[in-house]
């Protein structure tokens, strides 16, 4: 019961978080320039509900170190834009308990989550994935 509640509550929180603005995130183009990546996190939130688009771009990526070191953070909610996380995102987010990852990622660079001691729980939006994972993962 206790993980039901905790899923419609995390489901809810997405849905009105995409209402929202957000400044706590750094933002470049991806190198296609048909998105965004997050180049850096610099919010103090415990849940960070990633937002699908901002400014009309889609959030595509989750750049190279983009969380590193954050341990603020016990929850991760990513949009269905996001295609892929790049080496040592959240690599010793030693609170990270909990990431959603939607079935649009194709790609988990190195270390995306080394040093995660707390991360227990991975929610996955769907079982049909087909993900390519970097180097020492």
């Amino acid at each position: 019961m206790k993980k039901k509640i905790i899923f419609v509550l995390f489901g809810l929180l997405c849905l009105f978080g995409s209402v929202f603005a957000d400044t706590s995130f750094k933002f470049k183009l991806t190198e296609d320039g048909t998105g965004l990546c997050i180049d850096e996190y610099t919010g103090t939130d415990s849940i960070v509900f990633i937002q699908a688009y901002y400014d009309g771009m889609p959030v595509k990526e989750i750049g190279r170190e983009a969380f590193y070191c954050n341990n603020n953070i016990t929850m991760v909610s990513l949009p269905y834009t996001v295609e892929s996380i790049g080496e040592d995102a959240f690599s010793k987010c030693k609170n990270l308990a909990t990431i959603n990852l939607p079935s649009t990622i194709r790609f988990i660079g190195g270390r995306a989550f080394k040093g995660c001691t707390s991360l227990s729980e991975i929610v996955f939006d769907s079982l049909n994935y087909n993900i390519s994972w970097g180097r020492d993962y």
